[in-house]
């Protein structure tokens, strides 16, 4: 597994609606920018270049806390609600490949939002795209114990419509085929893919499959408080390594 032509990209915006100022705030005995540092460093990736992409110079002092580098400001048009990952994620490309002459063939974006995806995973992604050339990207993903006949839709009158309606409608879930649906813990693509296609979900992607602990995204205060609940638990990565 060679890093050296990986850039890995942990966006962290200032503004944040559902937890506000999330990004700053203390998980544990780290900021959560911290556990992605750790993770990345745990995972052996030292080599590759690891940028902070934030619009925030308090996230970015906080970064520096936990090793990370900040070396820009993200553009305000970047720094918005409705500011595409793709977008951020194309400007760090530019930026390296600009400023430092370093052309990157993959790239892994790892959200803060995602603080106990495990460093084995990071490392296991990277030596799957390496070996394999047929395949563009690693998502991490995580199963829905679902069919598709008991996934619904809202429609007019807020009545429920099925997605599909299934010959047998399945309720065990031993039973159920297991969909999967990306959980935002690690996105990992060839650089001239995302140009190319602009998404992190070209044709050609393998999922790798995380558990309800690695995969919990912290997007407002419950789900800020289920992880506070796990890392009082001792069930993260960290202390599985101890």
């Amino acid at each position: 597994m060679n890093a050296d032509n990986l850039l890995i990209v942990i966006p962290a915006r200032g503004g944040s609606k559902g937890l506000p100022r999330k990004n700053a705030l203390k998980l544990g005995d780290l900021p959560l920018l911290g556990w992605t540092a750790a993770a990345v460093r745990q995972a052996e990736l030292e080599n590759a270049q690891c940028l902070l992409s934030t619009d925030d110079p308090e996230l970015a002092a906080i970064g520096a806390s936990v090793g990370l580098e900040a070396p820009f400001l993200r553009p305000a048009e970047l720094a918005t609600d409705i500011a595409g990952a793709v977008d951020v994620a194309l400007h760090a490309l530019s930026w390296l490949e600009q400023s430092r002459g370093v052309r990157a063939e993959y790239l892994l974006w790892l959200q803060p939002t995602s603080p106990f995806r495990p460093p084995a995973a990071l490392a296991q992604a990277l030596q799957l795209l390496e070996e394999t050339p047929a395949l563009d990207a690693v998502i991490g993903i995580k199963p829905i114990y679902r069919s598709l006949g008991t996934l619904f839709c809202q429609a007019d009158g807020d009545q429920l419509e099925p997605l599909a309606r299934p010959a047998e409608e399945i309720t065990r879930r031993q039973d159920v085929r297991p969909l999967f649906t990306p959980n935002g813990a690690l996105y990992l693509i060839r650089s001239t893919v995302l140009r190319e296609q602009r998404s992190f979900f070209p044709p050609r992607s393998r999922g790798l499959v995380m558990d309800q602990i690695a995969s919990l995204d912290i997007d407002d205060p419950t789900d800020w408080a289920m992880a506070e609940a796990l890392v009082a638990a001792g069930l993260t990565w960290r202390e599985r390594l101890v």
